[in-house]
Order: structure tokens, then sequence, then C-alpha cells
């Protein structure tokens, strides 16, 4: 399991990641590069950074904290698609294709950014060999992550795909939970926002939390979930196990 220590301080899968795990001279200066592009700006929690079907084609790279990409739906209704953290860039496909927004993001938490405008972003680009080598692996990443919860969706149990997500957070963002027991789930996500994550209803998912609980798996407080057992979640999520009846057992650990 990698962890966000391995890549400079960036987690995994992050364009800031990448660049650190290329390692390089090259890759390096391109990482220096593009921390000094744009502006620096800090932004509160809830606090809107892109706004959907928006025309604006400026790039933000999140120096801390997390972000919360999410659509509206036909009813209304606000949907999370996925989580960036610090490390990752938001924004780039607009100024790629100088298409709208496709979603809107928000700040998950106090968060830092760069704000770079199209212009320099995509001279970072083109004068950083590296640079769209990092940028490609980033967007390769995200799209297996994207793939793998849409085979779940189809196939797994709600308290399965519940567990591959909240392991996933835990293994990328995580820090150590309350007396160094266990992982602590970040960003912190709300019922609805697990259940938009996981494919399944906010009910459905309330109680599956109760029952990986239940499973000695995960503690759940007031303001947090905690992960007791990262293997034991991914055993869950990689394979069937009935977690609903009364003589569930978790699963055995991993060496």
């Amino acid at each position: 399991m990698q962890r966000a220590e391995a890549y400079g301080g960036w987690p995994e899968g992050t364009l800031l990641a990448e660049l650190r795990r290329d390692g390089s001279p090259a890759a390096l200066a391109a990482e220096r590069a593009v921390l000094r592009l744009g502006t620096r700006r800090a932004h509160g929690h809830g606090e809107t950074l892109i706004l959907d079907r928006d025309l604006g084609d400026f790039v933000l790279l999140l120096l801390t904290g997390f972000a919360k990409a999410t659509v509206e739906d036909a009813a209304g209704a606000t949907a999370l698609l996925d989580v960036r953290a610090y490390g990752d860039v938001v924004g780039e496909a607009a100024a790629l294709d100088g298409q709208p927004r496709s979603a809107t993001v928000t700040a998950a938490g106090p968060v830092t950014v760069r704000r770079i405008s199209q212009p320099e972003w995509l001279h970072w680009l083109g004068a950083h060999a590296p640079a769209g080598i990092a940028l490609s692996r980033c967007l390769v990443h995200r799209g297996r992550a994207t793939t793998r919860r849409l085979v779940g969706l189809a196939s797994e149990p709600v308290a399965h795909r519940l567990a591959g997500r909240l392991a996933d957070l835990a293994r990328r963002y995580g820090t150590p939970g309350p007396r160094g027991v266990g992982i602590t789930v970040r960003p912190r996500l709300t019922q609805a926002e697990l259940a938009a994550l996981t494919g399944a209803g906010e009910r459905r998912v309330h109680h599956a939390l109760h029952e990986l609980a239940g499973l000695g798996l995960l503690r759940l407080g007031r303001r947090s979930t905690t992960v007791l057992s990262l293997p034991g979640l991914l055993e869950l999520a990689d394979g069937p196990l009935d977690v609903s009846g009364p003589g569930a057992r978790p699963p055995a650990a991993r060496p």
C-alpha cells in the first residue's frame, strides 16, 4: 500500500505525486515551476471554487485540504462525483478544450490553492515534458477508480461497495485515528455523499455503515469515521461475504 509520504507528502494519483514519482530532475523542475504559477488563494469550508456550466478556463492546483466535485441531477438533488485532494488539479478539462465546466467544485474544509490562468497552464504543459505525462497518469488513475466504482454498482452488495469506497479514502488520504488506533477517513463526508459515491440510497448506506461497524471494521463517531481494519475492508470489497446474517464474521486479516 502506497502512502502519501512515498510521494513527497502528496497523495498517490495526484498530479504532484506523479511528478514526484517520476523523480527525474526535469520532473522535479516541473513541480517547482507549477508551484510558482498563478496566485495563492485561501478558501473556507463550503466555498464554491468552480461552478458547473461556467465558462471560466482557469485551473486550480490544490495545495492543502480537499475539494468535492458535484453535479445536480434532473430532480435538483446534488450528487457527489469525486473527491480531489491536495496535490491535485481541478478545472484542467476546461483549460484544455475550452468547454463549459462539467461539475461544481466546493471546498471540503479549509483549502489553499494556486489559481492558474489558462495561458500559464498551457505554457507549463508545453515547457516541461514530464508535465504532460504526469497529468496523463493522474487522469488514468481517476479513470480506473471510476471504472472500479461503476463495475461495483452493477454487481456488489451495498456494504461491499461502501467498504471499497471507505478503504480507498482511508488508504489515500487517511490520518492516524484517535490515540493512534486505526485510520481516520478524510475528508469527512455526509451519508448522502457516501451514498452518491456508492450508488445506493442514503438509508441503505446508513445501515451498511452500522453493518461494517458491527463487524469491527469501523468505529463511527459523531464527526468522524475510523477504519479499524483496512485489510478487512479491502477483503470485504474484493470478495463475497454475507454481512447481514446473524452468523456473519469479520474478514480474516491479511498479512
